[in-house]
């Protein structure tokens, strides 16, 4: 069997690896990297964040047009995935491009399994050999998790409705969503904005539940245009002709609703390298690999970054992270290079759209911080005006005695965009008097937050 040597062998190509193989080439290091798709960007490109945020933005663009401009086009579904694939094809040939620019960056369309630690088992159309490493970064991300009860073969999930080549191209007039999480909620605010009817069926009485309650408690009820159904368990679901009936159990009592569609959305879960187990990689209860802030598994030359270790599901975090590895590489796997993942922000892509980022007010409670907190009301706001979305806050935390900025959330419009100004603050530990001299362009939502900060000087 033929070898291969390299200096790092990166298995994945989404946000966790092909920045880490840019970085690690420009340093002179060769770099193999593997992906069975055979193009960047990963899940996030391929079926994720990218695809789903696309049609997003058409929807609301449908939505906002009906609501100031009386228009009503935009209910063939067909045009949404046009658009998102011509979206996807222009990020693959970008990302193509940026990866000609690295001679000693070997992408190949293959898998990987591990043979030891520090050698793997790349399958690749057919053919078989060896890849001999001195470093690895495992990037392998995560698979769509699905439940298991009669009739679940009849569900689909978010992958069906927004991977590349999505053959879903009509706007259910019903939908049953089994979910609480972000990809249950963004998948019922884009269809209950299309017009569809929407149940939600969550199986406690929480949602969100790793998003700070208060910040919850005060979106849902606008976020949910929708119909939620809480402690409400799946039990079946069965196919009459055209449609689908779904039994669920809702606080002890046995319900039945029909729809078009099911869709679950229930999480993800960890995609690990085949032989991984065997390496003595330590991997945690839910089946992530774990590592430490410098993303070092238990073998201090293999990495894991991105959503295969379970810490932070979002791809601006894989990015960050896989900048990490790289940088500890280089150091010679010494930690040189860490992540806060607390500073990291998260956007919720509802309608209205949900951000938080660093400590906020259930976070300092738990860890015992006095915290300062300051409100601007989005009703105040020009931007919110002009789009009659004045629904909403931008609210602040501050450190009590130092002013520190701490953390920050956004419900309302923008929010996705104007979490990236706080978490800079929070990142680099601004004090109000520091954002409140900063003059934020206007007329945008941003004013708002040099305008809480000038509130404390």
């Amino acid at each position: 069997m033929d070898i291969m040597k390299t200096d790092v062998l990166i298995i994945g190509a989404g946000g966790g690896a092909y920045p880490a193989a840019f970085r690690l080439a420009r340093s002179g290091y060769d770099v193999v990297m593997v992906d069975p798709k055979g193009v960047l960007g990963g899940n996030c490109l391929y079926l994720g964040c990218i695809p789903s945020k696309t049609i997003r933005e058409m929807i609301q663009l449908y939505e906002r047009s009906k609501r100031l401009l009386e228009a009503n086009v935009g209910k063939d579904f067909s045009w949404y995935q046009v658009h998102k694939e011509s979206v996807q094809k222009i990020r693959f040939e970008q990302h193509n491009i940026e990866l000609s620019e690295f001679p000693n960056v070997h992408f190949l369309k293959a898998t990987a399994s591990f043979k030891n630690k520090n050698e793997a088992l790349i399958k690749q159309e057919g053919k078989e050999f060896s890849v001999t490493f001195d470093h690895c970064i495992i990037a392998t991300g995560t698979s769509v998790a699905r439940l298991k009860f009669p009739g679940s073969e009849f569900c689909i999930t978010s992958d069906d409705i927004f991977s590349y080549g999505s053959s879903f191209k009509k706007i259910p007039e019903s939908i049953v969503i089994v979910g609480a999480g972000y990809i249950a909620l963004e998948i019922a605010s884009m269809f209950s904005a299309l017009g569809s009817l929407v149940h939600l069926l969550v199986r406690t009485d929480v949602t969100l539940r790793n998003v700070d309650q208060d910040l919850v408690k005060m979106a849902l009820p606008s976020i949910a245009r929708f119909q939620m159904h809480y402690n409400a368990n799946i039990l079946e679901v069965t196919k009459n002709g055209s449609y689908l009936s779904v039994k669920y159990n809702e606080s002890g009592k046995e319900q039945e609703i029909t729809a078009d569609t099911v869709i679950m959305a229930v999480g993800r879960d960890p995609q690990l390298p085949e032989g991984v187990n065997s390496l003595g990689i330590e991997i945690n209860q839910k089946g992530f690999i774990s590592t430490t802030e410098t993303l070092q598994t238990t073998i201090p030359w293999i990495y894991a970054t991105g959503d295969v270790n379970g810490k932070a599901p979002y791809f601006h975090a894989a990015v960050r992270e896989a900048m990490v590895a790289a940088n500890n590489i280089i150091a010679g796997d010494q930690p040189v290079d860490y992540i806060d993942y607390r500073n990291i922000p998260v956007a919720i892509f509802t309608f209205p759209p949900i951000a938080y980022v660093g400590i906020t007010r259930s976070s300092a409670t738990k860890i015992g911080m006095k915290i300062v907190e300051g409100c601007y009301k989005l009703s105040t706001d020009s931007r919110s005006q002009m789009y009659d979305e004045k629904e909403g806050e931008i609210r602040l935390f501050f450190e009590k005695g130092s002013m520190k900025i701490v953390g920050g959330w956004i419900f309302g419009i923008d929010a996705p965009d104007l979490i990236n100004e706080i978490g800079l603050a929070v990142s680099n530990s601004l004090t109000a008097r520091q954002m409140a001299e900063f003059a934020d362009q206007h007329p945008t939502t941003n004013e708002g937050i040099s305008k809480i900060a000038r509130n404390f000087v």
